[in-house]
């Protein structure tokens, strides 16, 4: 995984060329980082500690979690100018929620006390963390002309906040924080890795652990922060804190419109009949579309199909060619794929599903913050006689349909055909049922997604 940094943190107060150094025992993996990935690292790792070290006092840790439960219940993430209280630095969809909690003393009083104590604790002991250190030398001196009157507290938020650091702690509604007493770990994004990293252990019920006396575990995953608390420093990507759009809204389908709720055979439903077809909801079936240390699952479908071509005059062309529909991304928690749940999206997948797309493709894709294209290429058949200009319910040739979605992975596409789709509206054909409104729809699968299509048919007559 490459990991794209916004501007916000990139700024010439960071560690300089001349400052900044590989460790020589840097592993193969880390120099394929650049520089400004690899520093980045450096000082996220180096915060995790310190962040450890803060954390072992129980106050700390309760009012951390408040804090991401207010700003981010979905994906249990916050961002450290939030934490710092730094309005300058952070995202729109913050900077509302925190508008909305200004009235809120105790919330207040918790946050500030959270800061006061995280940058108190960082100024007494930055010499442990060589990396911050040098970092936020480098940024008195480039502000020291502007501003010689800020204070070494101040300046140090200031720093912290143009680091772009975010924290996040995993499913962490699952723990009680009032009472919880036994080990809490802190770790790092390494971006190289998507399935393990490095953490630092620190136990609660011993003598204060600090950077000089901190117990390295050797692989921390999804799996371990499920069962251990832990506290995640990773980066900041805007996409990650966009406010969550609302499910959609279907249009209103034609008012003797009927649901389908038994299975057909789909030559039943004519060229000139309105087929109406959503996808209700969705589930992830698995966590393992997650990046390591992600905070969301960001799905993306596209529908493949043929497009006809029509002459000036109105009539079919001779041939077809295909064409794709994008849908709204869909985020997912690593519980939804954890706990399987069921999502409404209301996805129109198709206003009108003629007889001519005689089978569509579905195409999926997981949004991350990556550099580079995704692509994706597949074939629908088109079921329509160009002899003699009409719908025909076999299909008589294929077009091949192509997406591309950058910072993005192609997961897995599936044919959709026609006949089968209403043949097995309802019942179980091996994935099982999602009762609707008192209908056992037929659950459908494509890779780890699993949904279910919900027909609407309006006769019209020929």
């Amino acid at each position: 995984m490459i990991c794209v940094f916004t501007s916000i943190f990139i700024f010439s107060g960071c560690v300089t060329d001349d400052n900044f150094a590989l460790d020589e025992t840097a592993s193969q993996i880390d120099l394929s980082l650049s520089e400004i990935e690899l520093k980045q690292v450096e000082i996220a790792k180096e915060f995790s500690q310190l962040l450890g070290e803060v954390m072992q006092e129980r106050r700390s840790r309760i009012e951390l979690a408040q804090l991401i439960e207010h700003f981010d219940s979905f994906g249990d993430a916050v961002t450290l100018s939030a934490i710092l209280g730094d309005l300058g630095a952070m995202p729109p969809s913050e900077l509302a929620l925190l508008k909305n909690l200004e009235k809120d003393l105790s919330f207040r009083k918790g946050v500030s006390y959270l800061s006061e104590t995280l940058l108190d604790h960082s100024l007494a002991n930055l010499s442990k963390y060589k990396v911050i250190e040098k970092s936020f030398d480098s940024y008195l001196i480039e502000i020291g002309n502007q501003n010689a009157s800020l204070s070494p507290k101040e300046a140090l938020k200031e720093f912290y906040a143009l680091q772009g650091l975010v924290v996040h702690i995993p499913y962490e509604e699952k723990f009680d924080w009032d009472s919880y007493d036994n080990i809490i770990t802190t770790t790092y994004d390494p971006i190289v890795r998507e399935d393990w990293n490095e953490g630092f252990i620190y136990n609660l019920n011993n003598a204060r652990v600090t950077s000089s006396n901190v117990q390295v575990i050797p692989t921390v995953n999804d799996d371990y922060s499920y069962n251990n608390p832990t506290f995640v420093v990773t980066y900041f990507y805007e996409d990650d804190f966009l406010v969550t759009a609302p499910t959609p809204t279907l249009p209103t389908p034609a008012a003797n419109s009927v649901v389908l709720a038994y299975n057909v055979n789909h030559t039943s439903i004519s060229q000139a009949d309105i087929l109406f077809t959503t996808i209700p909801e969705m589930r992830l079936i698995s966590k393992d579309y997650a990046g390591l240390f992600s905070s969301h699952i960001k799905v993306r479908l596209y529908r493949g199909s043929n497009k006809l071509k029509v002459n000036f005059n109105g009539t079919v062309g001779s041939s077809a060619e295909g064409d794709a529909y994008r849908y709204d991304e869909v985020r997912f928690t690593k519980d939804d794929g954890r706990y399987k749940r069921w999502k409404s999206v209301s996805i129109q997948f198709d206003p009108d599903w003629d007889m001519s797309e005689n089978s569509q493709q579905l195409l999926l894709f997981t949004d991350h913050n990556l550099q580079g294209t995704a692509k994706a290429k597949a074939s629908a058949k088109v079921g329509y006689d160009f002899i003699a200009k009409k719908p025909t319910a076999e299909f008589t040739t294929s077009v091949d349909v192509e997406v591309e979605l950058g910072g993005s992975t192609f997961r897995t596409n599936s044919e959709l055909s026609r006949r089968s789709i209403l043949a097995n509206i309802v019942g179980d054909t091996g994935l099982g049922t999602r009762n609707r409104n008192g209908i056992d729809y037929n659950v459908k699968g494509t890779g780890q997604l699993e949904f279910f299509f919900e027909h609407r048919f309006t006769d019209i007559p020929d």
